[in-house]
């Protein structure tokens, strides 16, 4: 397995795999920003649009790939805001259900973690639906946790589900 960073021509290699990641953390009750019901073509409008917002420095999806099967995601997109520049959000971590529970979303976060040093990042931060594996998966991995906004988002099979909101402090950086 090797992380790479995909380009819009990569993401457009990999449509399908990232579509189907989508519609399999749905599957699992995950809703990665996307309200029910997901059909495999807003799952891969969801990754267009990410591929037409990569920019140097800004944007960058790095993908998990086991030979040449997309396996995993996730996306760094730094703030916008010009008092934040120093910081960004890790969004749509995602691992194919078949892969999960080998290392593989470890590896993708500390390679978004290792891709935000080199872009002279300081503060990561990002949300995910508490009481899940994810919720512990970041903890285990020394995120910090500042709390719950209850009932923030639908998940996919229509209940309301609170965020959890974590973050993570980058050494000598900012």
């Amino acid at each position: 397995m090797k992380i790479v960073e995909l380009d819009a021509e990569g993401i457009d290699a990999h449509l399908n795999e990232l579509a189907q990641l989508l519609l399999d953390g749905h599957a699992s009750n995950m809703a990665l920003g996307l309200a029910p019901p997901l059909t495999r073509e807003r799952a891969a409008d969801a990754y267009r649009v990410t591929a037409a917002r990569l920019a140097p420095g800004e944007r960058v999806l790095l993908g998990a790939l086991d030979g040449d099967i997309l396996v995993g995601a996730v996306h760094i997109a730094r703030a916008e805001a010009e008092n934040g520049r120093h910081r960004a959000e890790i969004q749509r971590l995602v691992v194919s259900p078949t892969s999960r529970g080998m290392g593989i979303g470890r590896a993708l976060l500390e390679a978004a973690v290792e891709r935000a040093r080199e872009l002279r990042l300081g503060l990561l931060w990002l949300t995910t639906h508490e009481e899940t594996d994810a919720d512990q998966f970041y903890e285990r991995l020394g995120w910090t946790r500042l709390g719950v906004i209850p009932a923030y988002s639908t998940l996919p099979d229509g209940s309301l589900a609170g965020n959890a909101y974590y973050y993570l402090r980058l050494e000598n950086i900012a």
